[in-house]
C-alpha cells in the first residue's frame, strides 16, 4: 500500500474515531468512560506513528532527490502532481487496482496538497495530509459533514448517483459500505440482487423515467426495496408493513387500494409506482432528498417534528444528534453504500449482478409489457388461467393483488395477462360464470351505510371497499351491496 493510501485510511480512522466519541448513536452503540479513553488511547498511538512514517517517508524522499535528480520547484512539484493525476484517471485499470487496495477514494500519487474539508464550528475548515494540523477544538467540533475528498473515484454512471457522489464518504456511509462488503453480506446482496432480476430492471426503468422528467430524481432509489425489503414482494414486517415498498394501510392511501379482496401493496409494479410517487411527495415537501427519503422510513409527520424540535433541516446532523430514530439514522447511508456497491463492484473488488442485459430487453420491449382485461364481476383465476390456456402459476403471478384467489366484486379490476393473451382472456371471460356472492344485501328505503354495516358487523370503511364507494354516496333504493364479512 502506498504512503498516501496509509495516509488516508488513518484520516478516516482518526475522523469517524472523533465522530463516534461525540455522537455513538449513529453507530447503534453506547460507551463508557473507560471506553472512551481506550479509544482515545488508540487514536493518540495512530497520530503518533503516522507522524513517526510521515517524517521517516520524507527523509527517505528527500535522500532520493538529493542522490538522483535536480531539486524542483514547489510549481513544479504541483506540476508534475496534475499530469500524473491526469494519468491515472486515463488508466482505469490502474485507478481500479489502487482503489481495490485501499478501499478508500485514491488521491493523486506523490501529491501532498490533497485535502479534505469538513465543517466546524459551522466554518470550512482545511485539512492536509494530517489530522492534526488541525487545533483540539476544531478536531472536536467536526460533527456535520464527516469526511470528503477532493479526488473523486472513477465511478461507472456516476452522474446520475448524486448522492453517492456527494456522501460516499461520510463516516456513516463508510461504515455500512464496509459492513457489506463482509463475505457474509456480500452473498446475501448477491442474492436479493440476481432474485430479483425481473423487479429490479422494472425499478430502474421507472426510476430512469422520473429522472429524466426532473432531473435530480435521485437513480439511487433502484435500490431502496433491497433496504426496505430485500426485494421481496410478499414481505410483512412486525410493524405491519407489506410488500416490496412496505406501505403501512394508513399509508396507501391515494396511491394503492387496500381492502377485502384487493392488496396493491403486493403487487410490485403498482407498488413501484406507489412507492416512488410517495418520495416524490416528500420531496415537494421538504425540497431535499435526503430528508424526503429519511420521511419514507419515519414518516412526514415525524420528520417535521424532529426539525422543529432540533432546529436544524439537514438530516445528517438529525441522525447524529438521535433527533431521529436509529433505523432512520441508518436509511439513508445504508441505501448510498448499497447503491455504490452495486453500481461499482468492481472498484471494491466485489462481484455483484447488474442485469444491463435483462435491462436491455425491457426497453426494447413493446411499450405494452402487460396486456390489461377489465372485469366489474368476480372470477376465479383458476377458471380464467384454464379457458384462456394460460399457466395457473404465471396469471397469479402477474395478479398478486388478488388476496382471495377472485376479481373483486362491483369494483372495476384490471387483470394483467401476459402480452398478446388480452383477446385470448376476455373471450375466456366470456364463457365464465362469475361467482355468487355468498354475503349480499338489496338496499331498501330507509337504509343508511352505517345501519347496513351494524346489521352485518362489518366497518363502513369496509363496505365502501368492497363496493367501490364512499360514504357520502346516496344509497340507491335495490342497489346490491356486497358484504365482506357477515356474523350472521
Amino acid at each position: 500500500m502506498s504512503f498516501h493510501g496509509k495516509t488516508t485510511i488513518i484520516m478516516t480512522t482518526l475522523l469517524a474515531a472523533q465522530i463516534f466519541l461525540q455522537s455513538p448513536q449513529i453507530f447503534g452503540q453506547k460507551i463508557d468512560a473507560d471506553q472512551e479513553n481506550e479509544i482515545l488511547k488508540t487514536v493518540n498511538q495512530i497520530e503518533k506513528k503516522d507522524q513517526e512514517e510521515n517524517s521517516a517517508s520524507e527523509n527517505v524522499q528527500v535522500a532520493k532527490s538529493k542522490e538522483n535528480e535536480p531539486v524542483e520547484s514547489p510549481d513544479e512539484k504541483n506540476t508534475a502532481s496534475a499530469e500524473n493525476t491526469g494519468e491515472e484517471k486515463n488508466s482505469a485499470k490502474s485507478t481500479t487496482a489502487a482503489k481495490k487496495t485501499t478501499g478508500q477514494t485514491s488521491t493523486a500519487t506523490g501529491s501532498k496538497k490533497t485535502k479534505t474539508t469538513a465543517k466546524a464550528n459551522g466554518q470550512q475548515v482545511t485539512e492536509h495530509q494530517d489530522a492534526g494540523n488541525l487545533n483540539d477544538s476544531q478536531q472536536g467540533a467536526i460533527q456535520k459533514d464527516g469526511l470528503q475528498e477532493d479526488s473523486p473515484k472513477e465511478t461507472k454512471g456516476a452522474a446520475g448517483y448524486a448522492l453517492v457522489e456527494e456522501f460516499r464518504d461520510y463516516p456513516e456511509v463508510v461504515y455500512w459500505r464496509e459492513f457489506y462488503m463482509s463475505e457474509k453480506m456480500q452473498k446475501v446482496l448477491q442474492n436479493i440482487l440476481e432474485s430479483a432480476v425481473e423487479y429490479r430492471v422494472y425499478v430502474r426503468k421507472a426510476v430512469t423515467q422520473r429522472s429524466h422528467a426532473q432531473h435530480d430524481f435521485p437513480l439511487e432509489l433502484e435500490y431502496l426495496p433491497v433496504v426496505e425489503s430485500g426485494y421481496k414482494t410478499a414481505a410483512r414486517s412486525k410493524s405491519g408493513a407489506v410488500g416490496m415498498w412496505q406501505f403501512m394501510a394508513n399509508s396507501v392511501r391515494p396511491f394503492l387500494r387496500l381492502s377485502e379482496y384487493v392488496d396493491e401493496r403486493l403487487d410490485p409494479w403498482l407498488s413501484t409506482e406507489a412507492g416512488l410517487s410517495k418520495l416524490h411527495d416528500n420531496y415537494r415537501t421538504f425540497n431535499n432528498w435526503p430528508l424526503a427519503i429519511g420521511a419514507y422510513n419515519c414518516g412526514v409527520g415525524a420528520m417535521n417534528r424532529a426539525i422543529k424540535k432540533a432546529g436544524t433541516s439537514d438530516y445528517w446532523e438529525l441522525a447524529r444528534s438521535g433527533a431521529i430514530a436509529k433505523q432512520t439514522a441508518e436509511y439513508l447511508p445504508k441505501l448510498i453504500a448499497i447503491a455504490d456497491l452495486a453500481e461499482n463492484p468492481e472498484l471494491y473488488g466485489i462481484n455483484l449482478p447488474h442485469h444491463d442485459q435483462e435491462y436491455e430487453e425491457l426497453l426494447n420491449a413493446r411499450e405494452a409489457a402487460f396486456d390489461y382485461v377489465s372485469v366489474k364481476k368476480p372470477y376465479m383465476i383458476n377458471q380464467i388461467a384454464k379457458e384462456s390456456g394460460i399457466a395457473e402459476k404465471e396469471l397469479r403471478h402477474l395478479n398478486p393483488s388478488l388476496t382471495k384467489g377472485f376479481t373483486p366484486p362491483a369494483i372495476e379490476f384490471q387483470i394483467r395477462v401476459p402480452a398478446g393473451k388480452g383477446q385470448a382472456v376476455a373471450d375466456a371471460i366470456e364463457k365464465i360464470k362469475p361467482i355468487e356472492f355468498p354475503f349480499q344485501y338489496k338496499v331498501q328505503k330507509g337504509d343508511s351505510l352505517w345501519s347496513i354495516s351494524r346489521k352485518y358487523g362489518v366497518t363502513v370503511q369496509q363496505l365502501c371497499d368492497t363496493n367501490g364507494i364512499k360514504e357520502k354516496d346516496i344509497l340507491k333504493i335495490g342497489k346490491i351491496l356486497y358484504i365482506p364479512a357477515s356474523k350472521k
